[in-house]
C-alpha cells in the first residue's frame, strides 16, 4: 500500500502503525503448532489450549486516567476490564509503551484492543485486565526522557505495578507482555523486585543494547537515525496521516486536551538518540544524565541487571525469531537466567510473530497468575522452527546436544569445503563501498519495515565468496555459526561483514545469516552470558589498530540459524567491507585491500553447527 512512497516515509509510517499496534495484534484463527495431547479432553500445546480454562468474557470496557509515579510524574494509563462474565477481581497484564497506548485516528480511538482478534482481546476474554501505559516523555504522559530505558522510566514500572494491585479489580497478581521496547522494559521492571510482578512474556528484547546499536563495534546508523525522527514525531503528538502519525488519546478527565498539550510540551526536553549514540561508541562509554547521574549501555540493558532479575523470581517466556536482530539475545536469556522460563524461536523478523501468541500467552499467564496446572512448563524448554524443512520441534537444550561443529574451509579458488588446504594461499579483495544488505534488511525490520531479501546473486559479484559443491544430501545447520578469518589489511582498520547464504539449483542466492566486526575491536574475552560464544568486550581500552600488512585472526560470531540447506543447493560464505544501507563505515581513499589466507597453519574457516 505504501510502496509508492519515498523510502524514508515508508519507514516512519510503518514504525508509527506497526510498532504501536503489532506488539499485541496477533490473530488467533490458525494454529502454528504441533498437535497437543490432552488429559480427559484437555489440550495444552503451543498455540492450542482447551479444557483447562475457557473464554468467559464477551467484551471489555476502557477507562483512562493519570497515575502519579514515585517522583510525581503523571503517567497516562488505559485500563481495559473484561465484561460479560463473572464480576470478580482478576489478574492484570501490564504493557508499557513509548509508541502511544492509544491514538486518535480520524476521530476514532485506535489501540491494542481495537482488533477483535488481537492477542490483547484474546487474553482479556480469558479473564485478565489489560493495563497499557505511555512511558514518561511519550504519548499523553508527562515528563521527559533523556535516552531510552532511563532509571526514572524503569521506576515508573514499579509505581504502575503498585497502582494496579491497589485496585479492587485486581486480585494482586500482575504479568507483563509486549514486543521490542515493550519487551526490554519487562526485564528492567522485573529488576525492581516488586513481589506482585509474577511473570513476563518478552518478545524480541535485546540483552545488551550495545550489541545492537554497535554490532561488532560498527554503529547501526540507519536504524538510530530513522528511530530518532520517528520518535520526535510520536512524542510531539503530531497529526501526519500521510506518514502514519496521529496524536495520542487524552485521558478521560482531559476533556479539552489541555493536559495532553502540557504533557507534549514537556516532551520537548527529550534527549536526541543520534547525539547520545555518538557519545558512546564503546561498550564501557558513559554519558551524563541531566540530573547528574552517569549512564551507559549497562544502565539501559538487562545485561546490567541480571542479578536483580534472577532475584525477582519472575517467570519468563522468551519469544524470538531467527531473522530478528535480537535472536541471540532471546536464546541467551533462556540459557543464562535461572528463573523458571521457556523459549520459542520462529522464522520471524521483528515485524512478525507466532500466529497464536494470544493463546500461548494465556497458557503462560494461566499457570503463573491463576495457578492453573496446564503442563506448559512440563514441555521441553526450547520450541524452535527450522526453515527449509518447515518444521517446529521441542529441544531440551541450546546449543543442541547433537550438533557437530564442522569446519568449512575457505579455498583460494572460491570453494568452501571440509578439507583444509595444505598449502598457504590467499585471496585479495578491494573494499567496495557500494555494497550493502539492502533497505529491506533485518536491521530496518526493527523500525517496522518487513524484511524482504532479494536474490543476492548480483550483490555477491561485488563480494569475496566461497561456495560449497552441490550438496548431495539435506544439511541442517542449527546453532551459532562462527568465522575464523586470517587476514591482513593495508590499513590500520577495516570493517568486515560476513554472510551465510543458500544457493539453489537455479543460482538464486537466499540470505540466511550475517555477522560483522570492526577489526580494531577484535580482542576476545569470556562472554558474560551463556551460551559460550566468541565475545568482543569492545571497550575503549580494547582498541588495537591493525599493523598494515600484518596477518591477524578475526573471530566473528554470526546470528544463530536453524535452516536445512536442501540437496542440490550449496552453502555460501560471502565477505564484504561495507554495508552502506545499515552501518557507518569510514571511507578510505583509496579503499583498503583485504588479504584472506586460505591454507596451511593460517587457513580461514567457518564453523557450522551441523545436525546429523
Amino acid at each position: 500500500m505504501l510502496r509508492g512512497k519515498p523510502r524514508f516515509l515508508l519507514i516512519l509510517a510503518l514504525l508509527a502503525t506497526v510498532m504501536i499496534i503489532l506488539p499485541l495484534m496477533a490473530g488467533c484463527s490458525t494454529s502454528d503448532s504441533e498437535d497437543g495431547g490432552g488429559d480427559g479432553g484437555k489440550v495444552s500445546a503451543p498455540g492450542e489450549y482447551s479444557g483447562y480454562t475457557e473464554p468467559q468474557y464477551t467484551g471489555y470496557e476502557t477507562t483512562s486516567q493519570y497515575v502519579t509515579s514515585y517522583d510525581g510524574t503523571k503517567i497516562a494509563v488505559d485500563v481495559h476490564r473484561p465484561t460479560g462474565g463473572p464480576d470478580e477481581a482478576l489478574p492484570a497484564v501490564l504493557i508499557m509503551t513509548p509508541y502511544h497506548r492509544a491514538d486518535i485516528v480520524d476521530g476514532e480511538v485506535q489501540d491494542m484492543m481495537t482488533n477483535p482478534e488481537s492477542a490483547a482481546r484474546v487474553i482479556s476474554s480469558y479473564g485478565y485486565v489489560i493495563v497499557v501505559a505511555d512511558c514518561r516523555g511519550t504519548g499523553a504522559s508527562y515528563g521527559s526522557r533523556y535516552a531510552v530505558f532511563d532509571p526514572p522510566e524503569v521506576q515508573d514500572g514499579n509505581s504502575l505495578v503498585d497502582f494496579i494491585v491497589e485496585q479492587d479489580w485486581c486480585d494482586g497478581n500482575v504479568g507483563m507482555m509486549g514486543q521490542s521496547y515493550l519487551a526490554t522494559i519487562q526485564f528492567l521492571n522485573a529488576a525492581n523486585l516488586n513481589p506482585a510482578l509474577k511473570c513476563i512474556i518478552p518478545r524480541y528484547s535485546f540483552l545488551d543494547c550495545y550489541d545492537f546499536a554497535y554490532s561488532g563495534g560498527i554503529v547501526n546508523f540507519n536504524f538510530v537515525e530513522a528511530y530518532q525522527v520517528a520518535m520526535e514525531n510520536l512524542n510531539a503528538n503530531v497529526e501526519k496521516p500521510a506518514l502514519g502519525f496521529y496524536p495520542s488519546k487524552p485521558v478521560d478527565s482531559d476533556s479539552d486536551g489541555s493536559m495532553l498539550a502540557e504533557a507534549t510540551q514537556e516532551h520537548a526536553a527529550n534527549g536526541n538518540l543520534v547525539e547520545i549514540a555518538d557519545q558512546v561508541p564503546f561498550r564501557d562509554s558513559l554519558y551524563e544524565y541531566p540530573w547528574g547521574e552517569m549512564g551507559g549501555w549497562a544502565t539501559v540493558s538487562p545485561s546490567g541487571h541480571l542479578d536483580e532479575i534472577e532475584k525477582s523470581g519472575v517467570a519468563v517466556y522468551n519469544m524470538g525469531g531467527w531473522m530478528d536482530c535480537y535472536s541471540a539475545a532471546t536464546l541467551s536469556f533462556q540459557d543464562t537466567l535461572s528463573n523458571e522460563s521457556k523459549c520459542l524461536v520462529g522464522d520471524y523478523d521483528h515485524t512478525q510473530h507466532f500466529e497464536n501468541d494470544g493463546i500461548e500467552a494465556v497458557r503462560f499467564f494461566d499457570l503463573y497468575l491463576k495457578g492453573v496446572e496446564n503442563g506448559i512448563m512440563d514441555e521441553a524448554p526450547f520450541y524452535i522452527y527450522t526453515s527449509g524443512r518447515d518444521e517446529w520441534r521441542f529441544e531440551d537444550q541450546w546449543p543442541l546436544a547433537d550438533q557437530v561443529e564442522t569446519n568449512y574451509y575457505l579455498q583460494s579458488d572460491g570453494e568452501l569445503t571440509t578439507t583444509m588446504p595444505a598449502a598457504e594461499e590467499m585471496n585479495e579483495y578491494v573494499v567496495d563501498y557500494t555494497t550493502g544488505s539492502g533497505i529491506d534488511s533485518r536491521w530496518l525490520a526493527m523500525t517496522g519495515n518487513p524484511s524482504e531479501y532479494a536474490d543476492r546473486a548480483a550483490e555477491d559479484e561485488k563480494l569475496l565468496t566461497y561456495t560449497t559443491p552441490t550438496l548431495e544430501e539435506d544439511t541442517e545447520i542449527t546453532g551459532h555459526p562462527t568465522l575464523h578469518l586470517y587476514t591482513s589489511v593495508n590499513s590500520t582498520d577495516g570493517d568486515f561483514f560476513v554472510y551465510i547464504e543458500d544457493v539453489d539449483e537455479d543460482g538464486f542466492v537466499r540470505y540466511e545469516s550475517e555477522g560483522q566486526l570492526r577489526a580494531s575491536l577484535r580482542s576476545l574475552s569470556e562472554r558474560p552470558w551463556l551460551p559460550e560464544l566468541p565475545y568482543h568486550p569492545s571497550g575503549e581500552g580494547d582498541v588495537q589498530p591493525l599493523v598494515p600488512g600484518e596477518m591477524t585472526e578475526l573471530v566473528i560470531s554470526l546470528f544463530p540459524v536453524s535452516h536445512v540447506f536442501q540437496k542440490g543447493h550449496s552453502i555460501r560464505v560471502s565477505i564484504a567491507g561495507s554495508d552502506r544501507h545499515n552501518f557507518r563505515t569510514p571511507k578510505q581513499d583509496p579503499p583498503p585491500t583485504y588479504t584472506v589466507y586460505t591454507g596451511g597453519e593460517n587457513a580461514s574457516y567457518m564453523v557450522l553447527p551441523v545436525i546429523p
